[in-house]
């Protein structure tokens, strides 16, 4: 007859026969190590030795917190010491706090007691100097009423004492708060930019070597100013440059021609015009049409522009500039 199937569901497993895994061996990874050298050897190798020089034998100490560094004398371990903190040790532990000892209550109780004393004990002053700043300490509330305090207006002689000592008080220059005359500064430049141009403007024709030398207004104002006030004296300080363009204008056989230049005024400072002062402004021309003009009226013209002295010469440009930056001065010094 057939076999017999299974149940549904039913499986029958075949045992496993696992003898043919029996001589495999294990891959040189997996082998334990196993030393080449003979039991005597490993002993010597095992023997302690110092951690700091290297000695073998004799009578080395171990370290008692990591049990793993020797010793042969303690000179050896202060030297080693560093590398085998780091190494064994590890971070320091912090010393543990001391327990605070307990006190009896009785001491407790006198130290509150002496505290209470100490802090109700009233201050005592013996000095004649009178220093009501500091009793406010021992100031306690009672019962008087609040006062309220109102300005009272002086009349009469008092107010004229108060007035004159005002004005005694009252710095000689600067702000009223500024009455200990210490340093203060008010910037004024736009100020004086503004004046300053306004001051360089309406020049005079000059005529010259057949033609007329003619300025144009100022156009800008470069620069800074400032009024100190330095131990109780106002100072005016400023310093400024500008240009000032100018055209010369002749006749010739061709007709009416024309050469252009600037003169150009820097460093003008309150040194300029002060008295005793020995300070002259930066001068300096651009003229580059000048190879328009033959040599004699070129060198005509460069002497009405007056830039090679200070102060300059009389009917020059340079002379009506410096009598324009004078007359501006006076003004600016004339401002608080």
């Amino acid at each position: 007859p057939p076999p017999a199937l299974p149940r549904a569901g039913v499986y029958q497993m075949a045992p496993i026969d696992y003898s043919k895994f029996a001589n495999i061996e294990d891959s040189d990874d997996e082998k334990p190590e196993v030393s080449s050298q003979s039991p005597a050897k490993q002993a010597v190798a095992e023997k302690p030795s110092c951690s700091c020089c290297g000695k073998e034998g004799g009578d080395l100490k171990r370290c008692t917190v990591c049990k793993k560094a020797w010793y042969c004398s303690q000179k050896c371990q202060r030297e080693d010491w560093e590398s085998h903190k780091r190494a064994y040790h590890g971070p320091q532990a912090k010393a543990k706090a001391e327990p605070e000892r307990r006190r009896p209550p009785e001491a407790k109780e006198a130290e509150d007691k002496q505290r209470r004393k100490r802090e109700e004990e009233k201050i005592v002053d013996n000095d004649e100097e009178d220093l009501k700043w500091y009793k406010h300490r021992e100031w306690k509330p009672t019962a008087e009423p609040k006062k309220e305090f109102a300005p009272t207006q002086l009349t009469g002689a008092a107010a004229s004492a108060a007035a004159s000592a005002e004005a005694a008080a009252k710095p000689a220059a600067g702000s009223a708060w500024n009455a200990a005359g210490t340093w203060e500064e008010k910037d004024v430049t736009e100020f004086a930019k503004k004046t300053l141009k306004e001051k360089l403007a309406g020049w005079a024709d000059l005529d010259v070597a057949g033609g007329a030398l003619s300025a144009e207004d100022v156009e800008a104002v470069e620069g800074e100013a400032s009024k100190p006030v330095i131990r109780g004296k106002m100072r005016h300080m400023f310093d400024l440059s500008f240009k000032i363009k100018f055209t010369f204008k002749w006749m010739d056989s061709s007709g009416q021609r024309q050469a252009a230049g600037s003169l150009e005024i820097s460093d003008f400072t309150d040194n300029v015009f002060a008295e005793g002062a020995d300070e002259k402004p930066g001068v300096a021309v651009s003229f580059g049409d000048a190879r328009l003009l033959d040599e004699g009226r070129r060198q005509a013209v460069q002497a009405k522009i007056g830039a090679g002295s200070w102060p300059p010469a009389a009917d020059t440009l340079l002379a009506q500039a410096a009598a324009k930056l004078r007359a501006w001065v006076r003004d600016y010094e004339q401002m608080a």
